[in-house]
């Protein structure tokens, strides 16, 4: 609404004829030329008026309560919380309410915010696709730096947890390349940069990995939130796990771990014992009570939450020590209970497949291994985890031998080997 109509509907509402609106000061055809917005009250104008119909000079000039922008910016925090607080539910219904008083008062800055926010919760309560529509209608919007590179690691996220690596990490590199931007703030940039760690990680593309973990542990040396630099170096732990140096890779865990803890969110605490136990059983020799203990206590700082991914990857990581402890019955139970929890057509429902596979496969029950080892690695295939897939192909291959069919052995070795062909991916 124009101040014309403001005007025109706030002297009704007060009961005021326009000559009462008008006295002492002004005339009636004074107000009546505002009112057909043929003109525009000066200052003292807008002031002397405000008074007559109780309202402030800024509300009858922009129809913005008083006060109406920090109390959405303070519920907005709130849902930023219950996010934190593993509650994605009551974050987006939070953010929800922002966003429709913003858009009422064309409060366009914050709407972005709470759109962002409600992208966010919808990425957490795993719907990906929502999420992802959600990311990318924010993108659209004229956006600040920070808000932008926010979206766009929260777009590269929900794509990764989808299952489609390539594309999450065009969506950063995209990002990052663009000429016209000027030097990104050195959270933002390890932000980004911890994102692409996880995705090459999960592409099996180490050298990237390791280069952007580098870069992303330079940007959070000195700057960034307690929460960003225990995620930076959780990734950077994975990269030092996988080049084998255990040492290295479980301190920067604990690290990680500590700063978690620091702040007290449960969920990000839970993800790092998570973490932790991984860790544990990539060690030499495996540390497996070590690993049950972090598992023990990620599992109990989840109760009670929504969290059916995190879950998912504690049955999976469960099921990893009862294969290394020789129970692959108690394995192919807790590969069961992962694929319960774990979305349909993510990462963490493969990962459970091929710990099922192995499991049958080590119970001896290898026709069924062979379909579900299989499965397994066409799912990692589509998603890009070239590693993940290039280990499917491997225990099948290892099948292969032991029913000695050496033809098909060679064939799932092949297989495993063009997946690890870099050639196969367009990042």
């Amino acid at each position: 609404m124009d101040l014309a109509g403001r005007l025109r509907d706030l002297r009704i509402q007060a009961g005021l004829t326009k000559t009462a609106l008008a006295k002492p000061r002004y005339t009636v055809s004074y107000v009546s030329q505002i009112e057909a917005g043929r003109r525009t009250p000066s200052s003292e104008a807008m002031a002397f008026f405000a008074r007559q119909l109780g309202v402030s000079p800024n509300f009858l000039a922009t129809g913005i309560p008083e006060g109406i922008e920090d109390e959405l910016r303070y519920r907005l925090e709130v849902a930023r919380t219950r996010l934190r607080e593993a509650d994605p539910a009551a974050s987006r219904e939070l953010a929800g309410q922002v966003l429709a008083r913003a858009a009422e008062y064309d409060l366009e800055a914050i709407r972005s915010e709470a759109s962002l926010v409600a992208a966010e919760a919808l990425a957490e309560q795993g719907r990906l696709s929502e999420a992802i529509d959600a990311f990318e209608e924010v993108l659209e919007r004229e956006l600040p730096e920070r808000e932008r590179a926010l979206a766009v690691v929260g777009l590269a996220r929900a794509y990764r947890t989808a299952g489609d690596l390539m594309y999450a990490s065009q969506v950063v590199e995209s990002f990052l390349g663009e000429s016209r931007r000027g030097p990104l703030d050195p959270s933002l940039l390890a932000e980004l940069q911890s994102v692409l760690v996880s995705i090459y990680f999960e592409r099996g593309d180490m050298v990237r990995a390791e280069r952007a973990a580098r870069h992303a542990l330079a940007a959070v040396a000195d700057v960034g939130s307690l929460e960003l630099r225990a995620r930076t170096y959780w990734y950077a732990a994975r990269v030092l796990a996988e080049q084998k140096k255990w040492s290295d890779a479980l301190e920067m865990s604990t690290r990680a771990r500590m700063l978690m803890e620091e702040l007290d969110d449960r969920q990000s605490v839970a993800r790092l014992h998570n973490a932790y136990a991984f860790l544990c059983l990539e060690a030499e020799p495996p540390r497996l009570e070590e690993a049950r203990h972090h598992l023990d206590r990620a599992e109990a700082l989840l109760s009670g939450t929504s969290a059916r991914g995190e879950l998912a990857y504690i049955h999976e990581e469960r099921g990893r020590v009862a294969l290394l402890a020789k129970r692959p019955d108690e394995a192919l139970e807790w590969a069961e209970r992962g694929l319960a929890e774990a979305s349909p057509d993510g990462l963490e429902n493969a990962r459970c497949l091929y710990l099922k596979g192995r499991a049958l496969s080590a119970l001896e029950r290898g026709e069924e291994a062979r379909q579900v080892l299989r499965e397994a690695a066409d799912r990692f295939g589509a998603q890009g985890a070239r590693q993940q897939e290039a280990s499917c192909w491997r225990e099948l291959g290892e099948i292969e031998v032991a029913r000695g069919d050496l033809e098909a052995a060679v064939d799932a070795l092949r297989a495993g080997l063009a997946a690890l062909d870099p050639n196969r991916t367009r990042a």
